[in-house]
């Protein structure tokens, strides 16, 4: 496994923040925080490589690499420099390609101007950099047919990882630590939960930890199973290949013949089954009342509570649940059934209760996320249109054509723990039966913003499709969400262009981007390398294949906070890697999730 590079802090940092090493001292205070990792020892041979290519990281490539017969793409960021750009084969040393840069287009978002070299003509597999006269040299990347192939492998495994209730002794990354969060098979239901007894204890076991915490929550948890089994569905080729490498212990016998990532989604969904309660609501969240530190999950041995409920919430677990039906049934038709009539029981609660409702306490969100919204219109369609295509039973396209009608034509949102719309139009526009009407309007709303998408990343500098205020929180998977988008829109109405942007918004993910790093622990040569994740910081275990969330113009931690203040990045460029910048440096489960989606779409 190819170990990544240190970054140096105060370089790093200067960089993230658009900033000279001077502005960013009072910042790498807080980097020193930051765990060491194993691959420290690293840092001094790779800095001697860099110095003796002349690196210049105004020279942005996707780091991870190319596959060759794309439309292929590196950026020189910045004024300055020669017209002509050489592609240099690392192990002869001979030029390969010999380019002009374009014209310099500017980059709002990023704050510079932007040129392109075209690599397209580079199809021979091997390890290449780029030179620019008077700049000097890329990071090294591969171009190959499987170059994404570990990538896509780390960032599947990562759910592994993240197993709760278990102990992890991991001979791939090193991670070791006991089974944590034992009192989840005795958790308490909140003792403020209104309309219920909380003094019997209740099974909620397992499950992956959803985040940089140790709190686990219904809706990411449910829009990542959503997408990860319809990435199966949709592209069970890209999974037949794919191992996981389950530790020992963990993989079950009974499951060895079942590819590796419906294994691995089963241990979540055997954990959303337990949230489900008797009248078919689901519960919010399961978490501690404290924030726990950076410690190891077995010593957070605080008591464990569930957390609310909500009709948004249920309704994206019935949708989930409806796929999860679907996608078992040649593995495990009893398991398949089961999973349908949870999600019909779920579906039945929401009829019943036709208004939105969250519950919520005063001490709920004391140690845990909130993920709350308002409305569950989209979640509700989402939930109908995904069993009418698993059960073909005509009361589901009743309810689309009734109460759901009007939200079949909404907008197209990116798929996240607050938004199903996107999930029920393309449920609804595949499902045999559906209300042609509307199924017709939801084919045209995925192709229009399709195209939409389209035309955003040909404007950017960096053929990036986010729009300027959607630099928030998750922006890292805002970006990976716009290419799941494009592909799904490909799946109704083939088009050239689907496939080469959503490479685009891959390219820019694993480097090609204004601050030269990926998003994606492990990949690449720059790369978080201080994620806000207790595991990590804990063990002192990288952990490869985490997305984290990326420039957030807006900010939400005190770190990003001050930086936003004093500096002014562009928003581009508001990230910091540091532990402590939580709204810009932690991983997500449902982060993760448009990443494995993109992959195994893209994969040949």
């Amino acid at each position: 496994m190819r170990l990544p590079m240190l970054l140096v802090a105060a370089a790093a940092l200067a960089i993230a923040a658009g900033c000279s090493d001077d502005e960013a001292a009072p910042v790498e205070v807080e980097a020193e925080t930051a765990v060491e990792t194993p691959i420290a020892e690293l840092q001094e041979s790779e800095d001697a490589i860099m110095n003796e290519m002349e690196l210049n990281d105004r020279i942005k490539v996707n780091q991870v690499g190319y596959v060759p017969g794309e439309t292929n793409r590196a950026m020189l960021a910045g004024e300055g420099g020669g017209d002509v750009f050489r592609v240099i084969d690392t192990a002869t040393g001979e030029t390969v390609l010999e380019g002009e840069l374009s014209q310099p287009v500017m980059d709002e978002d990023a704050g510079e101007t932007v040129r392109e070299m075209d690599l397209s003509g580079v199809t021979k597999f091997g390890e290449y950099r780029i030179e620019v006269e008077e700049v000097g040299y890329s990071h090294p990347f591969r171009i190959a047919a499987d170059v994404y192939e570990r990538v896509f492998m780390e960032v599947t495994r990562s759910y592994t990882l993240g197993r709760s209730g278990v102990a992890i002794e991991d001979p791939v990354t090193g991670l070791s630590h006991p089974g944590g969060h034992r009192q989840d098979a005795e958790a308490r239901l909140d003792p403020d939960f209104p309309d219920q007894a909380a003094d019997e204890p209740i099974d909620v076991s397992g499950g992956w930890y959803d985040a940089g915490d140790y709190g686990k929550y219904i809706t990411p948890a449910a829009t990542t199973v959503a997408q990860l089994l319809l990435s199966y569905e949709l592209y069970p080729e890209a999974y037949q290949s794919l191992e996981l490498h389950i530790p020992e212990g963990l993989a079950d016998p009974a499951q060895a013949a079942w590819p590796d990532v419906l294994e691995e989604v089963k241990f979540e969904l055997d954990w959303m089954l337990k949230m489900q309660r008797e009248d078919g609501a689901v519960y919010h969240k399961l978490s501690g009342m404290q924030w726990p530190g950076m410690i190891r999950p077995d010593q957070d041995t605080q008591p464990r509570y569930l957390f609310g409920m909500s009709t948004y919430g249920t309704a994206m677990y019935a949708g989930a649940l409806a796929i999860a039906a679907r996608v078992y049934v040649p593995f495990d038709e009893a398991y398949a059934s089961e999973l349908l009539a949870s999600a019909e029981a779920a579906q039945q609660y929401l009829e019943r209760h036709p208004d939105p409702r969250f519950v919520k306490t005063a001490r709920q969100d004391a140690g845990s996320g909130g993920y709350e919204k308002s409305g569950d219109r989209g979640e509700r369609y989402w939930a109908a249109a995904e069993l009418l295509k698993t059960t073909g039973e005509a009361r589901y396209a009743e309810l689309l054509e009734t109460m759901l009608a009007t939200q079949a034509a909404g907008q197209v949102e990116t798929i996240g723990w607050a938004s199903g719309l996107s999930l029920g139009h393309f449920a609804l526009a595949t499902a045999a039966g559906a209300p042609e009407q509307h199924q017709a309007t939801a084919r045209r709303l995925l192709v229009e913003e399709a195209r939409s998408i389209v035309a955003r990343s040909e404007a950017d500098g960096y053929r990036y499709a986010l729009q300027s205020e959607q630099y928030t929180w998750a922006s890292a998977k805002n970006g990976m969400a716009l290419a799941q988008l494009l592909l799904l829109a490909d799946q109704l109405e083939p088009q050239t262009a689907n496939r080469a942007v959503a490479l685009e918004q891959l390219h820019y993910t694993l480097g090609r981007n204004t601050l030269g790093t990926t998003y994606v622990t492990g990949a690449g040569h720059v790369m978080p390398r201080n994620p806000h994740h207790r595991i990590m910081v804990s063990t002192g275990a990288y952990v490869p294949g985490l997305v984290v969330g990326g420039p957030n113009r807006y900010g939400g931690d005190p770190a990003i906070d001050r930086v936003l203040q004093e500096q002014a990045p562009p928003p581009a460029k508001a990230y910091l890697d540091i532990v402590d910048s939580y709204s810009t440096n932690e991983y997500a489960i449902d982060y993760n999730a448009p990443l494995v989606f993109v992959l195994a779409g893209l994969a040949r």
